[in-house]
């Protein structure tokens, strides 16, 4: 897996994703989401999806659009059915879509601790590129 790091922002959260792949970036940034939300993680695999995501229409072949719509449908997995991703396995990243069967452990507020609560992932400053060293690198903020 990849690497993160949380930057100030002011009343938000800013993270900083790399990644050696674009499956690797998507992963990393997933695992980087949900832990400035997550104190205590679901150990036990409760289900599989079949996640698909996809950007808004004419944003198709925007990988920073493609990210946005996966970590945007994760949060809403998470908020209406309290499923916290644990793995994932893409099988596709685009240009249309990105499609990847993902294990979910459940959410007990009783048994798991939280640091804050995520409200959005916002395009400010929202950012995915690739390094000249084929290093990919990703930049968003959260609304907390």
């Amino acid at each position: 897996m990849g690497t993160f790091m949380v930057f100030d922002h002011t009343a938000d959260v800013g993270l900083d994703v790399s990644g050696q792949s674009e499956e690797d970036l998507f992963a990393t940034a997933t695992r980087a989401m949900f832990d400035q939300t997550l104190e205590d993680w679901p150990t036990e695999v409760e289900c599989q999806k079949e996640i698909i995501s996809r950007p808004p229409v004419g944003m198709e072949g925007d990988l920073a659009e493609l990210l946005m719509a996966w970590l945007q449908e994760l949060l809403y997995v998470f908020d209406t059915e309290h499923l916290a991703p644990l793995k994932e396995e893409f099988d596709a990243i685009g240009p249309k879509d990105v499609r990847a069967s993902v294990e979910f452990g459940r959410f007990d507020p009783t048994r798991h601790r939280t640091r804050a609560e995520i409200k959005a992932v916002t395009y400010h400053e929202f950012d995915v590129h690739r390094e000249p060293d084929g290093t990919w690198k990703a930049r968003f903020i959260l609304d907390v």
